[in-house]
């Protein structure tokens, strides 16, 4: 196989599309962050309504190690400065058995049906090609788009030629007043404990290694980990992870609360980010020892749900684990995606 340098036609000049619908584009700056997650949130109440996007969502999308602001984001202003519609490419850092595009994207509904998505995305496409055509790597290149089942992101993509490639359920665990069954009981040497920030780089390796057999999964790099295991809605007291005897993390399940979430979903809860058991330490009942341990924190916290996104084809049968602790499937999101 040729390199992505190679095998990649890229647009010499890309300019942000004419003025359309009464709006006019130009690259994101930080200071648009407030306007971004105004038009996400809007998007969201119409496309996923029990989804609520963040601040914090936001600001770790335009922080991603290597994301150039300038370069690789654009906002539909209105007449008045107000960001109506914005795109993001975000040129996945870690590149081991694949190169990855991401592309985000949202138009105010008010504003939709006017011809703005597709030039947002046709606008993407052309950057993302522009960003992988500089990888001199021979691995697969793909463009990749996200969003809930039926959604307007996903219509516009099987337009441009974006295919279905993975299938994401959202489950939701509802606490009630029964704790459920006894915690199986931990192997001999082995401990369970709330996360510190002295985890974040042993979380890192142990997340890395969990998920190599992953769909899509490509390393985390120090910097965005760090950024998403500090961020405003981190909760590493929360969170859970089971350490060997000499201290290294087997195990893990990383929990965030967003407060702002909460009336989407009728009720506070807490997201479980990731759940991961390293590959030597599997077969033991890890994952959902160390998960219910993290669900345990949460309950007594006070928050009445735990909600997860699942892999449909996870490859370790993680599904059949989240149903046993009670978890019942919901809103299905897909990816849709181009191979270069």
């Amino acid at each position: 196989m040729a390199t992505l340098r190679e095998r990649i036609t890229a647009p010499a000049h890309l300019e942000p599309p004419v003025p359309t619908a009464g709006l006019t584009f130009r690259p994101a700056t930080t200071d648009d962050t407030a306007g971004i997650l105004a038009v996400a949130v809007a998007a969201a109440a119409v496309d996923d309504p029990r989804s609520r996007p963040s601040t914090a969502d936001v600001e770790r999308t335009l922080s991603t190690e290597r994301l150039d602001v300038a370069r690789d984001t654009l906002v539909g202003v209105d007449a008045e400065g107000h960001v109506q519609a914005y795109g993001i490419v975000i040129d996945i850092p870690s590149r081991v058995t694949a190169a990855r595009a991401v592309l985000e994207s949202a138009v105010h509904p008010e504003f939709r049906g006017r011809g703005i998505g597709r030039k947002l995305l046709a606008w993407q496409v052309g950057r993302a090609r522009q960003r992988l055509a500089q990888l001199d790597v021979d691995l697969p290149g793909t463009l990749d788009v996200g969003g809930p089942e039926g959604s307007s992101v996903l219509r516009l993509a099987a337009h441009s030629g974006f295919e279905p490639v993975r299938t994401w359920l959202d489950m939701e665990l509802v606490f009630d007043d029964d704790p459920g069954e006894a915690a199986p009981v931990l192997p001999e040497g082995f401990v369970v404990r709330p996360a510190t920030d002295d985890d974040i780089e042993p979380l890192r390796a142990a997340k890395n290694d969990a998920f190599r057999d992953h769909w899509g999964s490509q390393p985390m790099v120090a910097s965005d980990w760090r950024g998403f295991l500090t961020s405003a809605k981190s909760r590493l007291d929360l969170s859970r992870v089971v350490v060997d005897d000499s201290g290294a993390v087997l195990a893990f399940a990383i929990v965030e609360v967003e407060p702002s979430a909460f009336e989407a979903r009728g009720h506070p809860f807490g997201y479980v980010h990731w759940v991961g058991v390293v590959r030597a330490a599997r077969g033991r009942g890890l994952a959902p020892l160390v998960l219910g341990a993290a669900l345990d924190a949460m309950r007594t916290d006070g928050l009445a749900a735990a909600v997860l996104d699942v892999d449909a084809e996870n490859p370790s049968g993680a599904g059949r684990i989240y149903e046993r602790l009670g978890f019942v499937a919901g809103a299905v999101h897909v990816t849709a995606s181009v191979s270069l």
